[in-house]
């Protein structure tokens, strides 16, 4: 419904999330982002939910103009199918962080299929970069269906360009939890091939997300005799993450698949160098900034040699930076990108109630 100005409203917003709402992933702080900005101009709220342990029937959307869903929870087909049959006022909207039928580096499965019959029962859905936009189309969402929602940067992240004149080997730095999707086992076997050059590792991230992924990189590290060189902070605080792109002299992501890359943006604010491969919305982080290499996806030998590249060759990095630390502009604030959601939210909103 338009507002006084004629255009149209979000109305009431309710965010569905997973049980792990809380903890510190990419798709978790854009959702805790977004929602603290849209409040309170917009009524929102967020709603935790595990469909194995609650019925859609028992969650309360009787005031929701708008559903917006969590990926995570396309899982779950049935479940979402059971709240639009409760709620089919409401338009029914996917926030598409991360989606296995969306994942070229994984092959069709049943948590796939699921996802695709989720996405035949939204009204729209948000992405978080155009690779994603893309995607989905060819799922068979329609191009008014999907609106493109990068991540913000926060203020933090913004300012001079860190100077790096410290003596010692080059720091190279990843934020990543620990889990598959990220590539970090495979990392050190491409780091065991650099061990005649001086470098250190610091891997920021959470390592209880997966126990089990994260005890095989901590086993391949010491394998590969590489313990003394990196350190494993595990979850970090704001200002001491900050602190750590600073005292980096490159960033290095070697994820096989990233919709967008929060901590990408963030290193590359920092003025740090990138490395990683050529996967999903990662070449949209750079542009046509010279930001640094991203190679072809899962090859090693490829990543091996740019890194090589970057530790050997400080005035490249510093040229690398810089062009990443410029690049910053093109990031919008969580202002700026929280009215970007509000407007896509009141447009999918009013699509869904021109097709009802």
């Amino acid at each position: 419904m338009p507002n006084a100005s004629g255009l149209p409203t979000t109305g009431r917003v309710v965010f569905l999330v997973p049980d792990i709402h809380d903890l510190q992933t990419g798709g978790n702080v854009f959702n805790r982002r977004i929602v603290g900005e849209l409040q309170p101009e917009v009524p929102v709220r967020v709603v935790r939910w595990a469909p194995e342990a609650t019925r859609p029937a028992a969650l309360d959307f009787s005031d929701a103009d708008v559903i917006v869903v969590d990926s995570l929870l396309a899982q779950h087909p049935e479940a979402l199918r059971a709240v639009r049959e409760e709620h089919p006022a409401a338009a029914l909207v996917v926030l598409v962080h991360y989606l296995r039928c969306i994942d070229p580096s994984v092959g069709d499965d049943d948590t796939a299929a699921d996802e695709r019959a989720a996405l035949r029962g939204v009204d729209g859905a948000i992405a978080t970069s155009r690779f994603v936009q893309r995607a989905l189309s060819n799922e068979g969402l329609s191009p008014e269906q999907v609106r493109v929602v990068r991540p913000g940067l926060h203020e933090r992240y913004r300012g001079a360009l860190p100077p790096r004149l410290h003596a010692g080997p080059p720091r190279m730095l990843t934020v990543a939890n620990l889990l598959p999707p990220k590539g970090l086992q495979r990392v050190v076997d491409v780091l065991s091939g650099l061990r005649s050059l001086p470098w250190t590792w610091t891997l920021v991230g959470d390592d209880g997300l997966d126990p089990e992924y994260a005890a095989g990189v901590h086993r391949r590290l010491r394998r590969a005799g590489l313990t003394d060189r990196v350190t494993r902070t595990g979850v970090v605080a704001p200002d001491v993450l900050r602190a750590a792109y600073a005292r980096a002299d490159l960033f290095v992501l070697p994820s096989r698949f990233e919709t967008c890359s929060l901590s990408m943006r963030e290193a590359m604010a920092r003025g740090l160098p990138v490395a990683g491969y050529r996967v999903g919305g990662l070449p949209e982080n750079i542009g046509d900034a010279a930001a640094g290499p991203l190679v072809p996806p899962g090859d090693t030998r490829a990543l091996c040699a740019a890194l090589r590249t970057l530790l050997t060759d400080p005035l490249m990095r510093r040229q690398c930076g810089r062009e990443a630390w410029r690049r910053r502009h093109r990031f919008p604030t969580w202002t700026a990108a929280a009215e970007q959601f509000r407007e896509a939210l009141a447009v999918l909103r009013r699509q869904a109630e021109g097709d009802a």
